[in-house]
């Protein structure tokens, strides 16, 4: 007979990437609404910008353009941690 093992098996990392990606976004929705619903919720909602700011860099010929924000703030931080234990659940 072959020897199972006892342990879970979770989907893939791509699942758990897409799934956390999900959760920052409903949890960002929902805290606007929260915030929009109710204005005292605005300093427990406060959002902070992290990365690089947009620049181009032109070569005449040929122009690039990059940059990389992440705004993360208490409610989207909540929607990982739930979207965490969602996919737990998987």
């Amino acid at each position: 007979m072959a020897y199972r093992s006892s342990s879970r098996t979770y989907p893939g990392w791509p699942i758990l990437v897409v799934v956390l990606l999900v959760g920052a976004l409903l949890g960002s929705w929902l805290g606007e609404l929260l915030i929009g619903l109710i204005p005292a919720l605005a300093d427990v909602g406060q959002v902070y910008v992290i990365g690089i700011p947009h620049f181009t860099m032109d070569l005449q010929v040929l122009s690039f353009s990059f940059g990389l924000t992440i705004r993360v703030g208490l409610f989207t931080l909540l929607g990982i941690v739930g979207a965490y234990f969602a996919y737990r659940k998987m």
